[in-house]
């Protein structure tokens, strides 16, 4: 293989790679649109965040979805009311106080995430078998972008300035692939 064969090929994949991207951003913009409109995506975001990286004092969880303090308080009491999160003083710390997902809030992402999952196995059921075989093919390497897209320290999103000025994606260990896990367990839901 020559270097401009390399060049050629390497080219291609880029190409490719752009194609597949806007075709899991049209995909992504789709379950958006067909999502019950209960609450907001800001308010769904911060519930998973919470979920996925446990216990977040509102400075952190305001950086991490890039929204001001008072913003966050607002989206947290609103949680609070749904009864979705609590706030706890911090075990380490009692000055600080922590938002703390609930039973409840864990119970709503799981019929949010299954609501949604339900919108893409229709349209997968409607697809030719040939395709929707090369879908599940694909399963490895959809789990692991759903891997790095949550890993806040290595993920698309991790270079982002953090407007709050907290450290967060250092603070507190986090549950990796706790979503993709659940895409690996046969018929039950995140």
């Amino acid at each position: 293989m020559t270097e401009q064969d390399i060049r050629s090929d390497a080219s291609g994949n880029a190409d490719q790679n752009r194609v597949v991207g806007e075709a899991l951003f049209a995909l992504a913009a789709f379950a958006v649109r067909s999502r019950e409109r209960d609450v907001s995506l800001t308010v769904v975001s911060t519930l998973s965040t919470v979920e996925r990286t446990g216990p977040r004092r509102l400075t952190d969880l305001a950086g991490t979805e890039r929204v001001s303090q008072p913003s966050m308080t607002a989206i947290v009491n609103q949680l609070e009311g749904l009864g979705f999160v609590q706030r706890r003083s911090d075990p380490v710390d009692g000055r600080v106080v922590m938002v703390w997902i609930t039973r409840a809030g864990r119970q709503y992402l799981r019929t949010l995430r299954r609501a949604g999952a339900a919108v893409f196995t229709t349209l997968i059921q409607q697809l030719a078998e040939p395709d929707a075989t090369a879908l599940r093919n694909a399963l490895p390497a959809l789990r692991h972008l759903v891997d790095l897209s949550t890993d806040e320290r290595t993920g698309p999103l991790a270079d982002r300035a953090d407007p709050a000025g907290a450290e967060s994606n250092l603070r507190r260990p986090r549950a990796q692939g706790q979503f993709a896990s659940s895409l690996s367990k046969e018929g039950s839901g995140p």
